[in-house]
Formats: structure tokens, C-alpha cells, sequence
């Protein structure tokens, strides 16, 4: 199946540790790039072709998922497709400019790449490369129509991979397409539909390792003629410095749909809108063993968080943003009291007490799955959680008694100390190393420097209820940490953050993200100034 049960429930972020099509190419673009990008968190401004790229391809995908009326010819059948375009297109165009207008740190002039003659096209020429396979399979006398997941349609109710987490309280249409005795343009573009991400189900359409370390969605699976084809849509026209990147990309989706499904997967093509190119690919993905290479690789890269880069490369890499701002245009903010530079924080801590209580995995903060359990020294009982998904799965192996834990990283959620694992963190009967008395571990963080980034994300969760989430990058003229705020924690000043201010955070919660600092804002106890703007 296309998409299939998630390993976290309904969550706000990606895993940052997960191997997927996008931290794989840019890692093999630049690994410098993808430390700043997927270890770090480090974002560029949003752009209008980010945005749109979005909207164009949600917009196209419900076209796909509309049922047609009765034609006699395809080229009547192109014609009602066509006459859904405006209305669509209008739509995208709408969204996007409101999404790039809202965001508090956005880059580039909207109207200058966009318009509504422009996005129409784009529509159109994904329409024509869809009807190509609509003759295709009209040509064939049919093919295959009947699936475990069916191709999302307007008319049907979506698929949940988590119905019991879906929002009860909607109603859906559900009228089947009547296939006649012999084959019908209509018939033709029923069984010709590819699965694409049904705009309705707000959880992920991914495909999920069974190991959890790696995962990746399609945007169509063309399955009409009983073969399995994967096509990425993208919005250029197949050249500029992303296109190499599509071969690595698709064959990814390739070894993860072997890798999960029954079946294989036959074909590989890359959709281009702008111009209507269609672009196949060789299916020869990497072996399970090379793929787990670049992902171990990722995972022992070094977790220190100084920016700039001692040796950033040059800069010209496809996405590449801030390799090239290896000469920072901001001044070192200088730190007073009761403010303390990023390198002073404790990131690891040696523990003694007795193991005791397990659960999980069980959704963090990020709604991600992890596992934890509990440690006491006297009157004083901690939690512990692994830092993400699968950092340290052992932790239910260890026998409940009197151990030591070492290499934890301290933290804090909702005001309580807690102790994150991963893949650095053990836990032993017996140790040397010098301790931290539980009592004694650090929990709150006050620190000053410049914003590098800011970004916000809102969406729905399955049953219908909004998440939201802040972000910016700290930078104190030597290392840079991440800052988040979720929810109701989210206030004014933050929202009035941009690139260049200085800022001073006190009494920050302290976490951990990819062994990195992670500061979290606290709605009642956090103070968030902004000391002066550029």
C-alpha cells in the first residue's frame, strides 16, 4: 500500500534522524549543507517557489481525484479537465501568496514569479501527461482497478491508516464508479487514476522502514496496467542544480517500496509542470547495507554546534543558503549576566540510581514514539525518554536495579528534570566516571545573541485539532542552538522575531535534539526581550 501506519502519531516535525529522500540527496549534494539543514535545523527564508511548489502540486493532485462525465473522445475528456484549471489554479495561487505574505521570514517578490496565466499552465501540462496514460490504458482495453488503498477520489471517503484517530464527525461522499461491459473513456480515467496524497487525511502518507530508520512519500503511484510506477511532480522544467538529485530521489522510493510492500516497483519518472517533460529514470536503487552506510555516517557525524563552519564549502550547491554566509554580517552580541554563553550548558551528565518503570514507545512533545522509564536516587525520581525515535532502543533491556547512567543529556518538559538517551548514552552497573547528584541537574538555560532564522508551522491533527510550532536560531558569536515554542507559548515577541535581532532568553527550558541543545519556551516562567533590531 501507497501509505502506511505511521510510527508517531500525528506528528508536528519529521524526525530529524531519519533517513528520507530529501536529507539523502542533500547529503549527497553537500554534507555540509546537510549538517546545517538536518542536524543543526538551520532553515533559509521562505521563497515563492517553495511555497507554490506545494500548492501546484496539491492542486494538480485534486484534479486527479475528480471522476469525469460522461465523454465520447479524449479529446472531450481533455476539454472538462481543462475547464477545471481556472477554479483550481486560483485556488493555489490564493493559498500560496497568503502563506508567503504570512510568513515571518519570507524572500523575493510573489507576484514577479507568479501569476494565474502561469499556474494554469503548470495544471495543464500535468493534465496532459496524466491523459497520456488515460490512452494508454484505453489503448490496453483497460487494466487493474481494484487495490487494497484506491486511488483518493472526491466521491469515495479518504483512507486512514489510522481510522480510530480520524475526526469522527465528518461525513463522506461515497458514490463507486459503475465500469461498463466494454472499456469507456470514463472507464479509462477511473482505472488510470494514480494513488496521489489525499488532501483530506492530515496524518503522513509515508512509507515507513520496518526498522523506523528510514522513510519517504510518494506523490502518484501509477498502478493501472498491474506495475508498480513512482512519479515525482516537480515544478521547473528538469534542468537547474536540483535535477541530478532526481535519480537518487526516486530510486530511494524505489528500495523503500521493496522494501515494505510485496511487490516491486517497475518505473521511475520525474513530472515536470513547466514544461510537461516526462522524465524516466533507471530503476537501480542502492542496497539495504549502502543505504544503512550513508544513514550510520549521518548519525556519527560530529554534534557539535559552532556556526560558522571552520571550512564552509563554496556555496554553489543546489539549496545551499548558509555555507555561503560563512562571513556572518552580524557582530558577536556581547553576553552579561545573568546570561551565559551556548558552550557553558552542560550537554552530558553521568547518573546513579535504581532503573525502575518502562513504557512506550509513547508520543514526546513532537508526538514522536519514544521509550521511557524512571530513575530514583533517595527521595528524588527522574524520567527518562530517548532524545527521538529509536535513539536508544535498549533501554528496556537493562535490569531494574541500582545503575548508572551515563552520557544522559539533561533536560526539562513542563518543569520537571528529565534525562534524554541516545546513541551516546549507556547504561551500566558499574562506573568511574564523575557523577551529577540528581537533585543537582541543570534544567534552565539564560541566554543572549542574534536570530539567524525564524520559522512557524501550523496544521491539524487527525481528530481535527490545531498544533502550531515557533522556531529561531540563537547564534552568541560562537555556537548557534535552536529555540521552540509550541502552542499557547507562542506570544507577540516571538512572533515579531526576525533575522538580525538580538535577543535574550532567560529562564529557557532545556532539551535536547540530534545530541544538540534545544531551548524550549516556557509560557509562564520564559522571558523572551529583543534587545535591539538591525
Amino acid at each position: 500500500m501507497p501509505a502506511q501506519i505511521p510510527p508517531e502519531s500525528q506528528s508536528i516535525g519529521r524526525a530529524r534522524g531519519r533517513l528520507s529522500a530529501s536529507s539523502l540527496t542533500t547529503f549527497q549534494r553537500c554534507d555540509k549543507q546537510w549538517f546545517l539543514n538536518y542536524r543543526i535545523g538551520l532553515r533559509g527564508p521562505l521563497s515563492p517557489h517553495q511555497v507554490m511548489g506545494i500548492e501546484v502540486e496539491d492542486a494538480f493532485c485534486s484534479i486527479l481525484m475528480n471522476r469525469v462525465p460522461v465523454v465520447s473522445s479524449i479529446e472531450a475528456l481533455s476539454d472538462w479537465l481543462n475547464g477545471l484549471v481556472e477554479k483550481h489554479a486560483k485556488d493555489a495561487l490564493a493559498k500560496g501568496k497568503a502563506t508567503f505574505e504570512d510568513a515571518i521570514w519570507s524572500e523575493g517578490d510573489f507576484d514577479q514569479y507568479f501569476d494565474l496565466d502561469y499556474v494554469s499552465q503548470m495544471l495543464r501540462n500535468g493534465i496532459s501527461l496524466q491523459l497520456e496514460e488515460v490512452q494508454a490504458c484505453y489503448d490496453a482495453g483497460g487494466g487493474v482497478h481494484e487495490f487494497d488503498i484506491p486511488a483518493p477520489c472526491w466521491d469515495s471517503p479518504p483512507h486512514f491508516t489510522q481510522p480510530e484517530k480520524a475526526n469522527s464527525m465528518i461525513a463522506w461522499k461515497d458514490i463507486p464508479h459503475q465500469f461498463s461491459d466494454e472499456i469507456t473513456w470514463q472507464d479509462a480515467w477511473e482505472i488510470a487514476r494514480p494513488w496521489v496524497k489525499d488532501p483530506r487525511n492530515p496524518e503522513p502518507q509515508r512509507m515507513y522502514h520496518k526498522e523506523k530508520w528510514a522513510a519517504g512519500e510518494c506523490d502518484l503511484v501509477l498502478r493501472w496496467d498491474g506495475k508498480t510506477r513512482i512519479v515525482d511532480i516537480k515544478m521547473g522544467d528538469g534542468g537547474g542544480k536540483f535535477a541530478s538529485s532526481l535519480p537518487g530521489q526516486l530510486n530511494f522510493y524505489a528500495w523503500l517500496w521493496n522494501e515494505t510492500h510485496d511487490s516491486k516497483c517497475h518505473g521511475l519518472e520525474g513530472w515536470y509542470l513547466t514544461n510537461g517533460l516526462r522524465k524516466v529514470v533507471d530503476v537501480n536503487p542502492l542496497s539495504t547495507e549502502e543505504y544503512r552506510k550513508i544513514h550510520d555516517e549521518m548519525k556519527a557525524w560530529s554534534t557539535d554546534n559552532s556556526f560558522p563552519l571552520e571550512s564552509p564549502c563554496d556555496g554553489q550547491a543546489g539549496g545551499c543558503y548558509w555555507c555561503s554566509m560563512s562571513q556572518l554580517e552580524y557582530d558577536a552580541p556581547k553576553i552579561s549576566m545573568p546570561c551565559e554563553p551556548l558552550s557553558s550548558i552542560p550537554s552530558r551528565v553521568n547518573v546513579k540510581g535504581r532503573l525502575q518503570g518502562e513504557w512506550g514507545p509513547l508520543p514526546n512533545h513532537y508526538g514522536e514514539p519514544v521509550l521511557g522509564a524512571m530513575i530514583k536516587a533517595g527521595e528524588k525520581m527522574v524520567t527518562l525518554e530517548e532524545s527521538q525515535p529509536n535513539a536508544y532502543p535498549e533501554m528496556h533491556d537493562a535490569q531494574q536495579d541500582e545503575v548508572v547512567i551515563t552520557g544522559a543529556l539533561p533536560g526539562v518538559w513542563r518543569r520537571q528534570p528529565r534525562l534524554y538517551l541516545d546513541e551516546n548514552s549507556s547504561i551500566e552497573i558499574e562506573s568511574d566516571l564523575e557523577l551529577t547528584r540528581m537533585g543537582m541537574l541543570r534544567t534552565k538555560a539564560n541566554v543572549q545573541g542574534i536570530a539567524l532564522s525564524c520559522s512557524k508551522r501550523d496544521g491539524k491533527r487527525a481528530d481535527g485539532r490545531p498544533w502550531s510550532m515557533m522556531s529561531f536560531h540563537l547564534w552568541d558569536g560562537e555556537r548557534v542552538a535552536e529555540v521552540v515554542a509550541f502552542g499557547s507559548a507562542i506570544n507577540g515577541t516571538l512572533l515579531s522575531i526576525s533575522p538580525g535581532d538580538e535577543i535574550k532568553v532567560t529562564s529557557a527550558e532545556l532539551g535536547w535534539r540530534e545530541g544538540l541543545v534545544q531551548l524550549r519556551i516556557d509560557s509562564r516562567t520564559t522571558r523572551i526581550e529583543i534587545k535591539s533590531k538591525p
